[in-house]
């Protein structure tokens, strides 16, 4: 076990540098992102009408349960993909610390966005890694916002890719906004924190550079390939056939459009853009729909599982994920 010391949220503390970036004209941002959400929270509720059927799903579990040896696989793979990112965030950090304080702060922040509301899964990666001897919450910051800026360039890729192959329609107005969004988070790391672009720059050029850096990107890339098993397996017990490719594209554009979240775990939204994607490869709202909510409930469960073992092996990362749910308890 890795011994740390205690948590106090200090000057530069991952919650105050939140606070304050929300103060810095993000409102019309949230608002629009809340009033995506709730669209998503309403259509996923009419495609709940229309399509749940109790029997249908019961059967679809059946089958599932019996593949036990499909679902470990593709439980496996979904456990590598999170591997992978803990990987490339000890990379990125390049200091003498335990690769378990990163796969743990990865474990913990998929458990904690599915606990709560709003996703403050990355607080609790800042809170966990600034804990470590040698590291600043500056630092944690650091790290942390330039691996969900990696993240949000590879799965952005990969949803345009699609848009490409399966709807024949590349989103202009989309990547414009996705790019502002980057510019900005950008920003609020180089302008908001004690860090200046000239340094940011040289890090950047320093980590980056060689085989090193493709290996980082790469191993984000391979992430987001591994968790397209998960409905790639699913999908296939339900009855859509889907080509790697197409599994692919739709868990990229699914956890793309979790950026609008408004419950834990994305509820609402995530089936209600899977749903959307799997129909564009030709499968039918119905099929489609049951696909989403067992590939959801797949996660759900991979998430407390995984959060769960990581608190009882590691119970004083509880105090880290306390903290942050009640700075953003205070800050609402």
């Amino acid at each position: 076990m890795v011994t740390s010391r205690r948590w106090r949220l200090p000057k530069g503390s991952p919650a105050r540098w939140r606070g304050r970036a929300n103060m810095s004209g993000k409102p019309a941002a949230k608002a629009a992102l809340q009033a995506a959400g709730l669209a998503l929270l309403f259509f996923s509720a009419w495609l709940t009408y229309r399509c749940f059927d109790g029997r249908q799903m019961l059967h679809h579990l059946s089958r599932l349960v019996s593949r036990p040896i499909e679902m470990a696989a593709a439980a496996f793979v979904y456990g590598l993909s999170f591997w992978l990112r803990a990987w490339a965030w000890k990379r990125y950090v390049g200091k003498p610390i335990a690769f378990s304080v990163y796969w743990r702060a990865v474990l913990l922040s998929l458990f904690v966005n599915h606990l709560a509301p709003v996703k403050i899964g990355d607080a609790v990666r800042m809170a966990l890694l600034a804990r470590q001897p040698g590291v600043s919450a500056s630092e944690a910051i650091e790290s942390v916002a330039v691996m969900r800026l990696l993240d949000m360039a590879v799965l952005g890729g990969l949803t345009v890719i699609g848009m490409y192959a399966y709807m024949h329609y590349i989103p202009r107005i989309s990547l414009l906004a996705a790019a502002v969004a980057a510019g900005f988070v950008l920003t609020v790391i180089v302008f908001r924190r004690p860090l200046r672009l000239d340094r940011l720059w040289r890090r950047w050029r320093s980590v980056f550079h060689g085989w090193s850096g493709a290996a980082m990107v790469g191993a984000v890339a391979a992430s987001w390939l591994c968790e397209a098993a998960v409905i790639g397996v699913i999908a296939k017990a339900v009855g859509i056939p889907l080509s790697f490719g197409q599994a692919v594209w739709a868990n990229s554009a699914t956890v793309s459009g979790q950026i609008a979240q408004i419950a834990p775990g994305g509820l609402g939204t995530y089936e209600a853009v899977m749903g959307f994607a799997l129909t564009t490869v030709g499968a039918p709202w119905d099929v489609a729909y049951m696909a989403a909510v067992l590939t959801h409930a797949f996660k759900f469960l991979f998430s407390y599982a995984a959060g769960a073992a990581v608190l009882w092996f590691w119970r004083s990362d509880w105090q880290a994920v306390r903290s942050v749910w009640r700075k953003e308890r205070e800050r609402r």
